[in-house]
């Protein structure tokens, strides 16, 4: 392992009370990521007096309490590039939400530094994927790796397709025989303006962060290499499991998202046993 990496984790938390199960992730991280600047990022004000009872080297970084006070709060807040810019000295962010687990922090033996995003891949269906459903581009958020320097130009550039949005919008939204012309001479790359899956950075519209960073993003800066689905399984698991195993070439990933909701596979992987204050 290269202990030199230029990565931070961001341990996102909104509770003063963490559950059983997320202690457990955080004794995890504790274990396997404390080479690293590990960030606690909580709302102003909040006792955090839990998680570093278990890890205690925990780096505070308090944020406004609306940040975290919903999904689309929190959503909107990995969207803001103020958010990216708090960690401007380190070149890749790992996000560790307590309901990751951590195996290996071994990151370039499988290749997670090489792309822009990387986290557990998507199947068809994303949480109702059925058995044998089909790997499809996009990649999970709750344990994923960013490059956060790529993030910053991305949400630095966000700006300048606003008017092009707003007029894409208002101009073609009513007009399908217009839309369908621009749509076949542009491979439909503008049709995000119009979807409304893009209408989440400009307006009040809810979309999840890693479906703008995976899925949107790469369409509007094609330089933006977010991994794909095979890469991504040697990174994380989150839907379909033993299906990702299977594709894995029966090799756990580096990490997990989601597990507490799978115990019958994760059980035999994880030590459920409630953590202590001992980290040995």
């Amino acid at each position: 392992m290269n202990r030199d990496l230029n990565i931070c984790v961001v341990i996102p938390v909104h509770q003063p009370v963490p559950s059983v199960h997320e202690l457990i992730s955080l004794k995890a991280a504790a274990s396997k990521l404390n080479i690293y600047d590990c960030y606690l990022v909580h709302p102003q004000g909040m006792d955090i007096s839990a998680y570093t009872a278990v890890f205690a080297n925990l780096i505070l970084q308090p944020v406004d309490a609306l940040c975290l006070t919903s999904v689309e709060q929190y959503n909107k807040l990995k969207l803001n590039l103020a958010f990216y810019k708090l960690f401007e000295a380190y070149q890749y962010m790992l996000t560790y939400e307590l309901d990751a687990y951590i195996f290996d922090a071994d990151f370039e033996a499988v290749g997670a530094l090489e792309f822009d995003f990387i986290g557990a891949p998507f199947f068809e269906g994303y949480w109702d994927a059925a058995p044998g459903a089909q790997l499809v581009k996009g990649c999970n958020s709750g344990f994923s790796i960013r490059n956060n320097h790529s993030c910053i130009q991305v949400l630095s550039a966000m700006g300048r397709f606003k008017p092009g949005w707003f007029l894409y919008r208002v101009s073609l939204a009513y007009s399908s025989r217009l839309r369908q012309w621009l749509n076949k001479i542009t491979g439909g790359k503008y049709e995000i303006y119009l979807s409304g899956k893009f209408a989440f950075y400009f307006a009040d519209f809810h979309l999840n962060e890693d479906v703008v960073w995976t899925e949107v993003v790469p369409q509007m800066f094609p330089c933006f290499k977010v991994a794909d689905p095979i890469s991504a399984l040697k990174f994380s698991f989150e839907y379909n499991l033993a299906d990702s195993l299977r594709l894995n070439g029966d090799k756990l990933p580096l990490g997990c998202h989601a597990w507490q909701k799978h115990i019958d596979f994760w059980g035999p992987y994880i030590d459920a046993r409630k953590p202590t204050n001992d980290l040995e």
